[in-house]
């Protein structure tokens, strides 16, 4: 089980240095997937919506390249507000929606991580009738909205309806926001589907975090899908030194 830590171009899956490494919440979510302990097409349908998870942040990718490409400043306001904006709608609709059904078809419902800051008390308590072992979750979920969630979500509200902002909700236009929030949107799908994920799996397999400071901006994964005998060896190398 895993701990809690607190315009479409064609050639969006290419990536440079500086880029974000969009395969890796993909490449878990299927590793996941694979070793289920579901019937078999419970597990097709978790590793279709696996692949699912792509698209959006395939498309974020393109849009998050744009902003840091050394032309962008060249662009007029209303250009560079229509790239910010494709970025976090794409972002947003991977967490809130793709995350989401990936992890519904495996048998978890879990709306309260993305419900109105008003339901999400009752939210997480019928969740918690459900599913008495994890407290933990709801803990983690409060801190995820209070850090960067909601803020991110009433944003992502005005600019998808009124564009209104004039009740001060910060408008995110800068380069390092949009790193921002790539980070810290993956950072929590990963450790979403790591975490629901580890719970449906086989009793032989583990999902383990060998790199707690990874994120989407490293190549190196931050969760790795490994047989429990893997497990046993790396905590006994660990503890010998």
């Amino acid at each position: 089980m895993t701990q809690i830590i607190v315009p479409v171009l064609k050639e969006a899956s290419r990536w440079g240095l500086g880029d974000p490494y969009i395969p890796k919440p993909h490449q878990l979510a299927k590793a996941i997937a694979e070793h289920l302990d579901v019937d078999d097409i419970t597990k097709d349908e978790v590793d279709f919506f696996a692949d699912r998870l792509m698209d959006k942040i395939e498309s974020a990718l393109m849009y998050y390249q744009l902003i840091m490409a050394d032309d962008f400043e060249d662009r007029n306001i209303s250009q560079k507000r229509t790239i910010y904006e494709g970025l976090y709608a794409n972002l947003w609709s991977f967490y809130k929606g793709r995350v989401q059904n990936y992890l519904n078809k495996m048998g978890w419902d879990v709306g309260f991580l993305f419900c109105i800051e008003e339901n999400f008390e009752k939210q997480s308590s019928k969740f918690i009738q459900k599913n008495p072992d994890h407290e933990p979750i709801i803990d983690y979920a409060k801190k995820q909205r209070d850090g960067w969630q909601t803020k991110f979500a009433s944003s992502r509200n005005i600019a998808e309806h009124s564009g209104d902002y004039r009740d001060g909700t910060e408008y995110y236009d800068s380069p390092d926001k949009a790193k921002y929030f790539f980070t810290q949107v993956c950072w929590s799908a990963e450790t979403l589907i790591s975490y629901f994920g580890s719970y449906k799996m086989l009793p032989d397999w583990n999902v383990y975090e060998i790199k707690p400071n990874a994120t989407i901006f490293d190549r190196d994964p931050r969760f790795i899908v490994e047989h429990a005998f893997s497990t046993t060896l790396r905590e006994n190398r660990r503890k010998n030194g």
